[in-house]
């Protein structure tokens, strides 16, 4: 176009691609090339040119498409989503293709067949922002099409994202019906159908025998204050978030201390394996303890609109527990209850505050779950209060905690040979002798780790944390397939289980996808604002890996900021500095690293890392000898 004007236009631009692209041609490059022609000829294609569009280039997987109109890029978008889920509905596992579009209304410089501009970047940028199999638009999409079409527009909130200097408004596409609030009554129980009717109807019955309970349209006036949406350190997620604070220990705190934290994380635990509700992490809610926060701060700054407080008041053979779940934007009251328990019945209270805070949001539980909760437990006090020891023991990562918390969960095991997490904790703290090398024999303590995961999940075949256990397992064989695959069963089976997101995001970096592994550790913060430093860690490894040496920069700070004393945080800081081209910001944290752990080399380092790709682990053993560290 040299010598003449830039020719522009408005137009509405369409991008997908598939999502996990890279991991389905590794495993079957053929296959997947094969099955990416027959979604191109056979749906994306055809609709495209039904809706008026046309295609501008197709770019390995991805399609840059322009429509006269902005509605019909999202009837052409809506129509395309909802051929590719009939077709993978009906297709073999290994040829299912989820594809992510993006929709945008803007400027666009045209040369030759080809465009360009902010118009092309947003939609680009939509794209990377949407679900597998989902839509995400810009508001000014949303503005020109909203009421016109037979589906629902959710806001998820204003985005930063690379290469447009401010925050995105975006907007999720779902069908109008997933969208509408659910309502209890008829429609529901014909849903439940007979089985899970005759579940819900005890819980009815057990409900309206307690004198506390209120009516969901019947609020309990005003709790201590209202939260102000404007407020909120994050956008609300669709469905309903909750934050469980630590419950009070009242009275003889030495007595009800451990109990109430012990009440508070099988409480979370419970809650995160219900699908349908977003729940934050323990790492974080555990900063809101008594006298340090209150229900509405709490929403506030974690970005969630229940939170659900109580207290604990132990004596030598009974404890009293009281919960209460506010709706902090409304300031009313959802529900509340008391128990008075023996201690030897204290264990159902998580199960049971559970299923009343689950009913109380209108949460269908599916059949059996409360079953599997239960499964997970133990009836034994003393093994539970061991087992919550052994954690915060391991928490502390250091050699002498770590034995320690297996010595405390070994007596956990010995005590109830049942309860399944204590034999979780036991293969962390072998897997941990491993990973560090803090084991005499590092085989042995590897083949523990993997007999208590499996004994864990001889007592409970779907419990998430031992999947978690198994990918890492896998990640240090360097199996990276079955890395991925347990990680994201994990996942799956607690879709609000940060660790699990986060462990994820780990192995996705170890295995040539940082750029999932960017959206996994970012989920996990969200469900953790105040999360671990290793969060952060990973997410500067990812944008690293990915050549983003600012955002890692950005990222590694961040963690040491967390955690001064990281080593692993001090290497990738100081190799992300060298990537970048700022060698001399790069000496300070490699020469704190140094001087903890004199005669260290890049051999030494590189014996420790778990890459698929040795040109991941290559570049970043340039970007330390750039840095100084010796061979």
């Amino acid at each position: 176009m040299s010598g003449e004007a830039a020719q522009r236009r408005l137009a509405a631009i369409l991008a997908a691609d598939v999502a996990g692209y890279t991991r389905l041609m590794e495993a079957d490059e053929e296959g997947t090339l094969a099955a990416l022609k027959a979604c191109l000829s056979e749906v994306m294609f055809p609709r495209v040119a039904e809706h008026g569009g046309r295609v501008v280039k197709t770019t390995g997987d991805g399609l840059l498409v322009e429509y006269p109109s902005v509605l019909q890029a999202v009837r052409s978008a809506v129509a395309i989503q909802g051929d590719l889920a009939a077709r993978n509905a009906e297709a073999p596992a290994s040829t299912r293709m989820a594809f992510r579009i993006g929709v945008n209304l803007g400027d666009i410089i045209l040369e030759g067949d080809d465009i360009f501009g902010d118009g092309v970047n947003v939609a680009a940028r939509m794209e990377a922002l949407a679900e597998p199999g989902g839509i995400a638009v810009s508001a000014a999409v949303e503005a020109q099409v909203r009421n016109r079409l037979d589906v629902a527009f959710v806001d998820i909130g204003r985005k930063r994202v690379k290469n447009v200097a401010e925050p995105i408004q975006v907007f999720r596409v779902v069908p109008a019906a997933q969208a509408q609030r659910r309502r209890p009554g008829i429609r529901m129980l014909r849903r439940l159908g007979r089985p899970r009717f005759l579940v819900l109807a005890g819980v009815v019955v057990a409900l309206a025998a307690a004198a506390s309970w209120p009516s969901l349209e019947r609020r309990l006036g005003p709790a201590v204050g209202v939260a102000s949406k404007a407020s909120l350190s994050f956008p609300l997620p669709d469905e309903p978030s909750v934050a469980v604070l630590p419950f009070a220990a009242l009275g003889d705190a030495s007595q009800g201390g451990e109990l109430g934290d012990s009440v508070t994380d099988n409480v979370i635990a419970a809650l995160a394996k219900v699908p349908g509700l977003f729940v934050i992490a323990r790492e974080s809610s555990a900063a809101y303890r008594q006298g340090s926060g209150d229900a509405v701060r709490a929403a506030e700054e974690l970005g969630v609109r229940y939170v659900l407080e109580g207290s604990v008041q132990a004596s030598a053979d009974r404890v009293r527990t009281t919960a209460r779940l506010v709706d902090a934007l409304s300031g009313h009251l959802v529900w509340s209850e008391r128990y008075d328990n023996e201690m030897s019945d204290v264990f159902a209270l998580q199960d049971d505050i559970a299923l009343h805070v689950v009913t109380a949001l209108q949460i269908e539980l599916t059949e059996g779950e409360l079953a599997r909760v239960r499964q997970r437990g133990t009836h034994n006090l003393e093994a539970w209060l061991l087992v919550t020891q052994s954690l915060d023991a391991y928490m502390r990562f250091t050699r002498a905690d770590n034995e320690r918390a297996r010595q405390l969960a070994e007596k956990a095991v010995a005590l109830d040979p049942s309860y399944p997490e204590g034999y979780i904790r036991l293969a962390r703290c072998y897997l941990t002798d491993f990973q560090t090398g803090w084991a005499a024999d590092r085989e042995a303590a590897l083949l523990k780790s993997v007999e208590n995961v499996q004994q864990a999940l001889a007592l409970a075949p779907d419990y998430p944390d031992a999947f978690v256990i198994l990918g890492a397992i896998h990640l240090f064989l360097r199996r990276h397939d079955q890395a991925i695959a347990f990680a994201e069963k994990a996942v799956a089976l607690s879709p609000s289980h940060s660790l699990a997101k986060a462990s994820l995001a780990m192995i996705l970096n170890y295995s040539g996808e940082p750029a999932r592994a960017v959206e996994a550790v970012r989920a996990a913060m969200r469900l953790s604002p105040h999360y671990p430093d290793w969060f952060a860690g990973e997410l500067g490894r990812a944008q690293f890996l990915l050549g983003h040496y600012d955002e890692a920069i950005e990222a590694l700070r961040e963690r040491l900021k967390l955690n001064p004393a990281s080593g692993e945080g001090q290497i990738l800081l100081a190799a992300a500095y060298a990537a970048a081209g700022h060698a001399a910001e790069a000496q300070q944290p490699l020469q704190e690293f140094l001087a903890a752990h004199p005669g260290y080399t890049l051999t030494q380092y590189a014996a420790g890392e778990y890459y698929r790709d040795d040109a991941d682990l290559g570049r970043v053993l340039d970007a330390l000898r750039k840095a100084g560290m010796p061979d």
